[in-house]
Parts: C-alpha cells; sequence; structure tokens
C-alpha cells in the first residue's frame, strides 16, 4: 500500500474541517489531498480523494462513489475551478467510520474516483486525477498508466523522468504547452523494441507501478 498527501499550512484554511498534523518543527498542516494505493489486484487499485472544499475537486471526470456518498455520481462543472457542495456520507460509511474511531472531521474528504483497470469494458481509456497532486494535468490522468510507465534498464537506471508524454502529442494532449498525461493502455513501446515481433527485445523492466523504485534504484 502506498499513500500519497497533499497538505497546506493550517492557518490557510479553516482548520477544524481539516485533518491537521503536526511537524517536527512544530508547524501544522492540513491535508488536502490524498491518493491511496493498494496491491489487491496484479495492476493494483487506485482511489483519489479531496477536502470538499477543494475548488475543482470534481472536474473533468466528476466524481464517482457508489458506496459511501449519498449522492454516487456528480457530474463535472462546465467551467472548471469552481466549487462543488459538500460530499454527505451515507448511514453505512458513518458507522463503519465511527466503529473504526475516526474523527468526525474525515466526513469531509470525498473520493473523487478509483481505477483498477486501465480501458473500459468497451476499450475507452479510464481517467482518474486529482486537482491538487494533477493540478495542471488532471483533463489527461491516469494513475495506473503513468505509473506502468515506472521502469528502470538492464543497468538500473530508471528509463523516464516521470509518467507525462514528452514532448507532448497534439492528438493526446488537449494542451500542448502544459504537462499532459498519458492514458488508456500501456505502449508496449515502452518496454521492447519490435514489440510483438519475433525479433522483439526488452529494454525497460517495470516496477511494479512504483515510481519511487526506479527513481532511487541503485544504477550498475
Amino acid at each position: 500500500m502506498e499513500v500519497k498527501a497533499n497538505w497546506v499550512p493550517a492557518d490557510e484554511v479553516d482548520s477544524a474541517d481539516y485533518y491537521v498534523s503536526e511537524a517536527p518543527d512544530g508547524k501544522k498542516y492540513a491535508l488536502t489531498a490524498m491518493h491511496i494505493i493498494s496491491k489487491v489486484l496484479p495492476n493494483w487499485t487506485w482511489a483519489t480523494f479531496e477536502h470538499q472544499n477543494n475548488p475543482g475537486r470534481c472536474d473533468y471526470t466528476g466524481c464517482h462513489d457508489a458506496y459511501g456518498a449519498v449522492v454516487a455520481d456528480v457530474d463535472a462543472n462546465d467551467v472548471p475551478d469552481r466549487p462543488y457542495s459538500a460530499c454527505a456520507k451515507n448511514d453505512a460509511l458513518k458507522a463503519m467510520m465511527g466503529s473504526a474511531g475516526l474523527s468526525p472531521v474525515w466526513e469531509h474528504y470525498c473520493l473523487k474516483g478509483s481505477q483498477t483497470d486501465f480501458v473500459s469494458a468497451t476499450g475507452l481509456p479510464t481517467h482518474l486525477g486529482n486537482s491538487v497532486t494533477e493540478a495542471g494535468f488532471a483533463d489527461t490522468s491516469s494513475c495506473i498508466t503513468c505509473h506502468a510507465r515506472a521502469a528502470v534498464n538492464a543497468k538500473g537506471i530508471k528509463t523516464t523522468p516521470a509518467g507525462f508524454v514528452d514532448p507532448p502529442i497534439p492528438a493526446l494532449c488537449p494542451n500542448p504547452s502544459g504537462s499532459c498525461s498519458p492514458n488508456g493502455a500501456p505502449d508496449p513501446n515502452w518496454f521492447w523494441t519490435n514489440p510483438g515481433k519475433l525479433d522483439h527485445a526488452a529494454v525497460a523492466m517495470q516496477t511494479d507501478f512504483i515510481w519511487s523504485i526506479a527513481r532511487f534504484a541503485i544504477g550498475d
């Protein structure tokens, strides 16, 4: 399991509505967003959460929570970076959180969505992006596809610094001047020469969706 969290100084928000943690230097920070990924499935399970006050938290993909939210599906706003209504929790989730001893403040955090596969049953790319963590490229973001690019070569050196499409490809990237995330099924050319041919050869080995392994691997 891996957790990625985003924080702001607690005095920048109404900290009573946020989970607040104190750093070793005594400064307090409020949690605004987080990803949680878990290797329950071979391609992992991906979920992203945002504080209900985040402007744009349901932008581009909408918000989808089939279990915990009173309103399971929230459409994206026509104009980005606008507020969304609070994500009220249903009784089943409230009971689960209460039995776990969680503070009611966690009810202010909303599941934006989750991923378990690169594409839908009809072959469409799946998307998942947090307005904070993926700020600037949430319109193309796919957690599972980006992390699939985490890889090293035969010398243990990372084969790409990040999962972005670099340089941006106009057909894939709505804003070619900004960052753009690949989405959909992984490109075999990321990992093979002549993929699918009799003489194909591996040029990169995936590090099981974990960027930290590729980035901090000690090369030969």
